[in-house]
């Protein structure tokens, strides 16, 4: 048999050439998304709603925020921070270091994450709060509580100092320690927490304890740090007049001084025991509004409220201003900005809709899918400061190259700061600067990367880089890079999906021989469903994109079209088989499903068959929901039959997501069947086994089978014993991408 090795324009599709435009509009072949009436609209120019007779479209959708032409010469110039230089203008903001293992001067893992950031070519890292700065913690947290804890840690700050980058850390204050006294109810908040007033004081306390936080810093070699005022944490809740309340003292509400006043003189203290060399950054909202209940948002912070701020925090001594938003009753929303676009652009999880056109003083950009969604409140409020202002909010400059460069080299900003696409890729950064683009890892905005507070999460990760978030829990045990083999090896992956594609880069990355079998034309398994009914929110395509050039830039020989049966790997005599073949979905096991017109496969149902106006879902899990808002946003009535409780109702997907997701199709009229059984297809619907004793008929135009997968172990069985052989993805376990790019990627790692 012949074996055929792709070019890279093959693997991309016909006439894609990724590094002359967008990862997002190249064509992927099968992992495309399809065509559809809800497509983007590019460089859209819609009417306002003023003009008369012109329907109003809400939050219309503009895709060339993507445009690529960009050398990111701004991007990499250099910024002066205080007395320090930043050697580029890319920041990692604080936040993720809770998935890494910890340890007295920092683990292996802390120092391979930051450090692989560092080596990668970030500028600046902000690491957040995790370090028990009094000795007496009992949570594991590494300590910085004395001088000889201090030194151990200068250890990893000279570490990354090594790689080229500064270093700082990020502090805060809990709801518990607020301006305000009252409970937390909104579901997408930590509901076990309580706010409570600080005294006058507790604040004078709050603040000796951050200062001694930042002389410990100091002396283990951190750079600075990053003042926590955004969301709804301690210093927002003085800032905003949302919280701001209850208090007639000198921290009240009477003036903008008072509300500021927590932080200036918090500042001013930090720079007189830490010099003027010791980085002091204020992280805070620009605008707010309350997407718990759109409308109410008498309080919130207004951008002139915020540039106020800005002065203050400014004539205290501050050196740098990171810009967020505030989106009350949606924690991750208030920086994750592509939060409020899931499923649907400005879905607030609560039913409702925000019109960027309106809400946030129609300050943020609400047409880019989320992305550089601040810029312009950022831009305004640096025209109040002569220092560096920078903003977050998928400020990733892999998606958006030329708008994020040109606001750079426009002055609109001084910064960008950005986590989930380093986490991704730790090397974005030289990946970029070395014109090496296509190469990026991206991030997919499906935020699997964070649970947070809401319960019963799926395994935290990232579904692009399967180290990030599974050293902690003894999954991988190395950092990002693998270890290379100790002698090559002759490679057999068969299945060409997310977790054939995996394993395939990371086998050949460590230097074995590798040959990676498809048995369709093209690649993509899976994620061309997933691609087809998601749409282009999460970055599906993208991520298709990735894998396939990484099997050129690897040197993994493909080959398509060809299924692979015992006999081909007797012929090939491989030294390692890895079988990703993908699992199988069980037929529907009721009276009158076999044969029935009304049963359609999920695939079917995926690429436009007639399904009618009246669809039942056959399960629960992330393809039944996946396809159920697919359909519902095609006008379908979606009735899904669930086997578990409401409790568990789609637990695959991450918690924000799957908590706003829920309630965006119960606003749209889903009837979901919890602890239920079908039955039976009868004519014209289905009878169905409820949670309430009864059996209830449901009229329906088509039934579709989204049950999990099951195992496929067919051409693993027949495998001899003396070849070592790797079952991964669907095929072993019926889950998500990230866990099938994991089980992939350990596999490779195994060999």
């Amino acid at each position: 048999m012949r074996k055929t090795s792709l070019t890279r324009r093959q693997l991309l599709g016909l006439g894609a050439t990724v590094a002359a435009g967008s990862l997002a509009s190249a064509s992927l072949g099968g992992c495309a998304p399809a065509a559809n009436t809800e497509a983007r609209k590019e460089g859209s120019d819609e009417p306002e709603p003023s003009q008369e007779g012109v329907e109003y479209e809400l939050n219309p959708q503009d895709g060339s925020y993507t445009a690529f032409t960009t050398d990111y010469s701004h991007l990499f110039s250099s910024m002066q921070v205080g007395s320090r230089t930043v050697k580029n203008r890319i920041v990692k903001s604080g936040a993720t270091s809770r998935t890494v293992s910890q340890g007295a001067g920092f683990s292996d893992d802390v120092k391979n994450f930051y450090g692989s950031m560092a080596a990668g070519g970030v500028g600046l890292i902000w690491m957040d709060q995790f370090v028990d700065f009094t000795g007496k913690a009992a949570n594991g947290n590494t300590p910085i509580a004395n001088d000889e804890d201090a030194a151990l840690c200068r250890q990893f700050t000279d570490y990354v100092h090594d790689q080229g980058a500064l270093i700082g850390m990020q502090v805060w204050g809990p709801w518990s320690q607020c301006s305000c006294d009252g409970a937390i109810t909104a579901p997408f908040e930590n509901r076990a927490a309580v706010r409570k007033m600080l005294s006058i004081d507790e604040i004078h306390a709050f603040q000796a304890d951050l200062v001694h936080r930042c002389e410990m810093m100091q002396k283990a070699g951190f750079d600075g740090v990053t003042l926590n005022a955004g969301c709804d944490h301690t210093f927002s809740s003085f800032l905003s007049r949302f919280w701001n309340t209850q208090r007639d003292d000198e921290y009240g509400p009477q003036s903008y001084e008072n509300r500021a006043r927590i932080l200036t003189e918090l500042i001013g203290q930090i720079r007189k025991a830490c010099g003027a060399d010791f980085i002091v950054e204020v992280l805070y909202n620009g605008v707010e509004d309350n997407v718990e209940y759109l409308g109410k948002n008498d309080g919130c912070m207004t951008i002139e409220e915020a540039k106020e701020f800005a002065r203050l925090f400014e004539k205290a001594g501050a050196d740098m201003l990171q810009i967020r938003y505030g989106a009350y009753g949606y924690h991750a929303a208030s920086f994750f900005t592509d939060a409020l676009h899931a499923v649907e652009s400005g879905n607030t999880g609560y039913g409702t809709r925000v019109d960027f056109r309106r809400h946030f003083e129609g300050k943020v950009n609400g047409q880019f899918d989320g992305a550089c969604a601040l810029l312009e409140v950022a831009a305004e409020i640096k025209q109040a400061v002569g220092i560096p202002v920078g903003t977050v909010g998928v400020m990733d400059p892999r998606l958006a190259p030329d708008l994020i460069d040109n606001a750079l080299a426009e002055g609109k900003i001084d910064y960008i700061a950005m986590t989930r696409p380093l986490m991704c890729d730790p090397e974005l950064p030289n990946k970029l600067r070395e014109g090496r683009r296509d190469e990026v890892a991206p991030c997919n905005h499906c935020l699997t990367c964070l649970q947070a507070v809401l319960p019963h999460p799926v395994t935290v990760g990232c579904r692009c880089n399967a180290t990030f978030g599974r050293v902690k829990d003894g999954g991988i045990k190395t950092s990002a890079k693998p270890e290379p083999a100790a002698s090559p090896r002759k490679v057999m992956v068969v299945g060409g999906g997310p977790a054939g594609m995996e394993a395939a880069r990371i086998a050949a990355e460590r230097g074995h021989e590798v040959t990676l079998y498809e048995e369709d034309g093209s690649l993509s398994g899976l994620m061309t469903f997933a691609a087809t009914v998601k749409g282009p929110h999460e970055k599906i395509a993208d991520f298709c994109a990735y894998l396939e050039r990484q099997q050129e830039v690897k040197g993994v020989t493909v080959t398509t079209g060809t299924k692979v049966d015992a006999g081909l790997v007797a012929e090939e005599a491989p030294d390692v088989v890895v079988v990703a073949v993908g699992g199988v979905r069980p037929a529907l096991d009721a009276p009158g499903a076999e044969g029935s017109p009304l049963v359609k496969t999920i695939e079917e149902a995926a690429a436009g068959a007639d399904l009618g106006e009246r669809v039942v879902v056959v399960g629960d899990n992330h393809h039944a929901i996946d396809l159920a808002v697919f359909l519902i946003k095609r006008g379908k009535a979606v009735i899904i039959l669930s086997g578990r409780t409401q409790e568990f109702f789609d637990v695959e997907h991450p918690s924000w997501v799957r908590y706003s997701t829920k309630a965006w199709m119960e606003s749209k009229g889903l009837r979901v069947f919890y602890e239920s059984a079908l039955l039976a297809i009868e004519e014209g619907g289905v009878s169905v086994a409820t949670n309430f004793g009864a059996t209830v008929s449901v009229p329906c135009d088509s039934v579709v089978n989204c049950q999990p997968l099951t195992p496929n172990t067919e051409l693993f069985d027949t495998i001899p014993a003396d070849i070592e052989k790797h079952l991964v993805g669907d095929a072993a376990v019926f889950s998500t991408i990230a866990e099938a790019v994991s089980s992939g990627n350990q596999a490779a790692r195994a060999i």
